[in-house]
């Protein structure tokens, strides 16, 4: 009985994302992406409670990699509604730092078709910043948002550029203290199955 149970399910799963992946925008979508910006940062690693960082590792627009995730549901073919989460890595005295956007966002197309044009969109969501591989340094959050647009140059594929506004303020641990208030820009190639 439960191999026929985990068969039907497998069935199940399969046929209806065969059914969800028909071609069109409109239904469930789901995509990621990858890719680079600039987002200005603050960060000493000599523990400092003063207001100011006064150590030489202050690091102003400093270039990140980018990873990017959405899933969500598509109204219509030119309106996307969805979830995402826009994350930026960067490593400072053998640290990775992470700073991430997880916020709910929305795209609008230009064209109904699904093989090229343009786009715009946006989102607001919480902003955090931390060091997940470390367990001395807190991590914190606040508030952030995004706008941006770009081009659909092949059916699922794109290239977007947004800014990204975040408020994070100030964390102190033993060992750092770092500071994010930034407008960063960021540009992303991204895949997106529908």
């Amino acid at each position: 009985m439960k191999k026929i149970n985990k068969l039907a399910c497998i069935l199940l799963l399969a046929f209806s994302s065969l059914y969800a992946f028909d071609g069109e925008r409109k239904g469930f979508i789901i995509g990621g992406g990858a890719g680079f910006g600039y987002l200005p940062k603050s960060i000493c690693l000599k523990g400092t409670v003063k207001p100011f960082c006064p150590f030489p590792s202050v690091i102003e627009y400093k270039g990140v990699f980018l990873t990017n995730f959405k899933i969500g549901y598509a109204p219509s073919n030119t309106l996307e509604i969805f979830y995402i989460n826009k994350s930026s890595w960067w490593i400072v005295s053998d640290i990775t730092f992470l700073s991430g956007l997880s916020a709910i966002a929305f795209t609008v197309y230009f064209d109904n078709t699904l093989d090229f044009g343009w786009f715009v969109g946006g989102g607001v969501g919480l902003s955090s910043l931390s060091a997940p591989f470390e367990s001395g340094i807190k991590s914190n959050s606040g508030f952030g948002l995004f706008l941006g647009g770009g081009y659909e140059f092949s059916a699922h594929w794109n290239i977007e550029v947004n800014l990204l506004y975040s408020s994070i303020g100030r964390a102190v641990d033993i060992s750092s203290v770092y500071d994010i208030g930034s407008l960063g820009v960021l540009v992303t190639i991204n895949v997106l199955a529908f």
